[in-house]
């Protein structure tokens, strides 16, 4: 067994010292941040696992990383009865650079050419919001920019979550016989930490813990727009590289 897995599956109700779970009030605690990468309990207990230690399929006793992060942005969202999470951040947040480019429009067919300037345009107020994931493939795209602002401002006063883009329009010309669709990218920030959750129930159904009350992913990477500070993005559109129209891009 992994030594980490280990430490992660000690946290049992027995050594909680958890009766009969009913209520809301058999959660214990919040636990704190220790040992610079774990969550702790009172009693001295350190659980955390990094999500390559997890399953790739829950059962009785076990849970994925990946639901673990679904369950947390849940509960984010609609602040599900029963589960409680939190994030605790290593450092600071780091900014890293521009993103890759997304499509902002299909692709735009210029079939029988025309004198146009530009014959693609695009105009939108653009939000961008955080991407959560985990390792192992696991991902969630939206729901905990809320959870980990709010550890990230008490701790550094950073900016984070969703954002409005600085970039109302854009207009490009493709060339006839070609086509191409018009992208953007911003400038991003991650922040690494360990993410908790607090199941009142340790059972197997939805929101419930797997045979666990406590669970924690160490190394969880969160990511973000950087941000003005008049919470403005500034970010790059721009136009793809177009391609030779093949058969089928063009009506008969």
């Amino acid at each position: 067994m992994h030594p980490r897995r280990a430490r992660l599956l000690a946290v049992t109700t027995a050594t909680l010292g958890f009766g009969a779970l009913g209520t809301a009030t058999a959660h214990a605690e919040t636990p704190s941040f220790c040992q610079g990468r774990y969550v702790c309990l009172e009693n001295g207990t350190a659980f955390g696992a990094p999500a390559d230690a997890y399953p790739e399929t829950s059962g009785d006793d076990r849970i994925t990383a990946e639901q673990i992060v679904r369950d947390c942005a849940a509960e984010s969202e609609q602040d599900i009865p029963g589960v409680a999470c939190g994030f605790y951040p290593y450092a600071e947040p780091r900014t890293t650079g521009y993103g890759t480019w997304k499509p902002l429009t299909a692709d735009f067919s210029n079939c029988y050419g025309g004198n146009e300037q530009n014959n693609l345009t695009w105009s939108h107020s653009n939000e961008y919001s955080t991407s959560n994931s985990v390792t192992v493939g696991a991902g969630v795209e939206i729901g905990l920019s809320e959870l980990v602002k709010a550890s990230i401002q008490t701790s550094y006063q950073h900016t984070w979550g969703r954002s409005t883009g600085s970039t109302q329009s854009f207009s490009a010309f493709v060339p006839k016989g070609h086509k191409a669709h018009l992208q953007h990218r911003y400038q991003r920030q991650e922040v690494t930490g360990v993410l908790w959750i607090d199941y009142e129930h340790t059972g197997t159904g939805p929101m419930e813990g797997h045979g666990h009350h406590y669970w924690a992913v160490t190394d969880f990477t969160a990511v973000s727009p950087v941000k003005d500070e008049d919470g403005v993005v500034r970010d790059q559109v721009a136009l793809s590289r177009p391609q030779r129209l093949q058969q089928g891009d063009c009506p008969d």
